[in-house]
């Protein structure tokens, strides 16, 4: 399986959301939150052009907003 980053802040209910559901289907992610570390927040702006989360990274595609159709379709 292709390793699987959220990009979150602690005041984004809809990253809570996410990550609910990531749980619920059992997929390991590593989350990065991006209010904490400046570094990150950049590196997600470079990769998405947007500053807004939840970003959901699964390998190399990127997933903007909350979108479990689209992460399941991903993940296969």
């Amino acid at each position: 399986m292709a390793e699987v980053t959220v990009y979150t802040t602690s005041t984004c209910p809809w990253c809570t959301r996410l990550k609910d559901f990531l749980r619920a289907e059992g997929v390991s992610f590593n989350e990065v939150d991006v209010g904490k570390d400046p570094t990150a927040a950049k590196r997600m702006v470079e990769l998405t052009g947007q500053r807004s989360v939840p970003v959901t990274t699964i390998g190399d595609q990127i997933i903007i907003g909350y979108d479990p159709d689209g992460i399941k379709e991903l993940l296969g």
